[in-house]
């Protein structure tokens, strides 16, 4: 029987299981990573875990096991939820891999914590948000405020002997109207 392994916790993943084995007591399915899901052909067997039938002139899977028809993620890591069903981690798989080489998939899935909690927004549309509204990781809200206005010369008018007296606490308040942070990371509201 083939029960769920490990894999290593930094790669985006899914646990895809057969529900017809699932239903019937016994687990059958595997991890597969985006690196295995983006090579050619993987998408028709599931990475091995189906085989294909010819039923009139519809291609079916079966599982190797019992020859169900249904197949499901049961669990998945690094991944947005938006991609946490089979046909999308399948359609997005070379797209995941990529973003995890450059690492940015981390922060997108953190993202799409704050952003996209029920999943509706694409992998694209996430990484096109990222790209453009990410402001970096801060240890907190004042450090951020601190940052931000060096950064676009808030202070740069105030004169050094007076920049203690700057009230950053009330000024991180204010910018997080403007601003979403999880985990530390920070992005612009669009």
């Amino acid at each position: 029987m083939n029960t769920t392994t490990t894999t290593a916790l930094d790669e985006p993943a899914i646990w895809l299981g057969c529900l017809s084995c699932y239903n019937n007591g016994r687990l059958n399915g595997k991890w597969i990573t985006a690196e295995q899901a983006a090579e050619p052909e993987a998408a028709e067997t599931l990475n091995g875990l189906a085989t294909l039938e010819t039923v009139g002139s519809y291609i079916a899977r079966r599982c190797v096991k019992c020859f169900g028809d249904e197949f499901d993620v049961m669990d998945y890591q690094l991944i947005p939820k938006s991609c946490a069903n089979a046909k999308a981690f399948y359609d997005n798989a070379e797209q995941l891999a990529e973003l995890h080489n450059d690492d940015k998939l981390a922060l997108i899935v953190i993202l799409a914590g704050a952003l996209d909690p029920a999943g509706l927004m694409s992998l694209d549309e996430l990484a096109e948000y990222h790209e453009s509204f990410y402001y970096g990781e801060h240890d907190t809200d004042t450090a951020f405020a601190e940052h931000y206005a060096d950064e676009v010369g808030d202070t740069a008018s105030v004169p050094e002997h007076m920049r203690n007296y700057i009230d950053y606490e009330y000024y991180a308040r204010e910018l997080l109207y403007d601003f979403m942070s999880e985990a530390g990371h920070y992005w612009r509201n669009s």
